[in-house]
């Protein structure tokens, strides 16, 4: 049975211009990396109380990590405006969309929103020094748009065998890497497609685009893990 914990509003702040984050108190909440909780806030909105956000903090920190799309509904304009001190009902956790740590090789294609159970993810292995060979092609429309922006290079420093790859859709001033992810694009950072896992999370077209495009590389469906925002 999933359990509900009332956990305390921590922190606050602002990733990127349209993502916020809210940390809680991690009391006794256990989980795996990679899995979800269902958020309650008490707030009337015609979408209803609660919204299952992926947990984006790994089980080694001492907190509990969400963040989200900011959009202009009652639940969402409710969260933001939460403050340390204040109160709200997690119910998990859930999801079967959790690290394979016994991997040689793991590919995670993120896009947006979608990059907050890679964060759990990539952070675990580093602090448990798992030896995943990890890489995250990450898409967004423009620089801007990176969520996490800090710690990326941090988590490089902490742990050799993680590359992250940014690469920008629509940003005339980014210089590195543009465009969509493709097939060109994961072959080159992956050392053995017939081996490797790939987890895919993002908005639905996306994923879906993605997991086709896998299928078409010949990809064995069991090695691909699939987890989708629609609406954050």
């Amino acid at each position: 049975m999933v359990a509900t914990f009332e956990l305390e509003v921590t922190k606050v702040k602002y990733e990127t211009h349209d993502v916020f984050s809210t940390y809680l108190s991690r009391d006794n909440f256990d989980y795996k990396p990679g899995q979800y909780v269902i958020l309650e806030i008490d707030v009337e909105d015609l979408e209803g109380n609660t919204r299952p956000l992926s947990i984006a903090s790994s089980p080694t920190e001492g907190f509990i990590l969400l963040s989200t799309k900011i959009r202009d509904t009652p639940f969402k304009q409710k969260l933001i405006a939460l403050k340390p001190g204040d109160k709200v009902k997690v119910k998990g956790p859930m999801g079967m969309f959790t690290l394979k740590e016994d991997a040689k090789e793991i590919v995670f294609l993120g896009g947006g929103i979608g990059i907050t159970p890679f964060r759990d993810m990539i952070k675990y292995a580093a602090d448990r020094k798992l030896a995943i060979k990890l890489t995250l092609l990450y898409s967004n429309k423009t620089a801007a748009d990176i969520v996490y922006k800090d710690e990326w290079e941090a988590f490089q420093k902490q742990n050799p065998n993680l590359k992250v790859v940014h690469t920008i859709t629509d940003d005339a001033s980014w210089h590195g890497r543009k465009g969509r992810i493709n097939e060109a694009m994961i072959k080159e950072f992956c050392s053995d497609v017939n081996t490797a896992i790939f987890y895919i999370c993002g908005p639905p077209g996306m994923v879906t685009g993605l997991y086709e495009l896998l299928k078409t590389m010949n990809i064995p469906q069991s090695n691909i893990k699939i987890e989708k925002f629609a609406g954050y």
